[in-house]
């Protein structure tokens, strides 16, 4: 159940495509009923989508590369594209996530501008690890991270 380290960026590039597709395809379709008639929820879903990405994701899409790279071992079991923090982080939103949604506390509203910025946010992190995976930067000497390559 082990793989070498680089096809680890392609797991986390897949998984977090596959993320963000499904979040946006809960919010993308409210977003679109919805805006219409409410168009503060376009801006809305981008700002999220910003502030997630620039303040959240994209730290860890530098950040994996290097903590995998410094591992000693060449091939490493494919869970590990993530750390425990981030496996705990993603357990807690998509459980919240969904319990908030099938609570229908939120209105469709929020859901729609959160889910469609969240969703996009996720989707642009896989499509970076993708990157990471396609220049094999996991597997460079000497580099701390990936920020300026990705």
């Amino acid at each position: 159940m082990t793989v070498p380290k680089n096809q680890l960026m392609l797991i986390a590039g897949l998984v977090w495509c596959a993320a963000g597709g499904m979040v946006v395809l809960v919010g993308l379709p409210l977003e679109f009923e919805l805006a219409p008639a409410h168009l503060i929820l376009i801006p809305l879903a981008v700002a999220i989508s910003l502030a997630f990405y620039l303040f959240v994701f994209s730290r860890l899409v530098r950040e994996h590369p290097g903590r995998i790279r410094a591992r000693p071992e060449a091939r490493l079991p494919f869970w590990l594209f993530f750390n425990a923090s981030s496996w705990a982080v993603m357990a807690v939103t998509m459980g919240g996530g969904m319990a908030l949604r099938l609570s229908h506390v939120m209105p469709d509203e929020a859901i729609a501008f959160f889910y469609s910025g969240l969703g996009l946010a996720l989707f642009i992190c896989g499509l970076r690890f993708l990157v990471v995976f396609a220049r094999k930067d996991v597997l460079a000497v000497g580099h701390d991270s990936v920020a300026g390559n990705a």
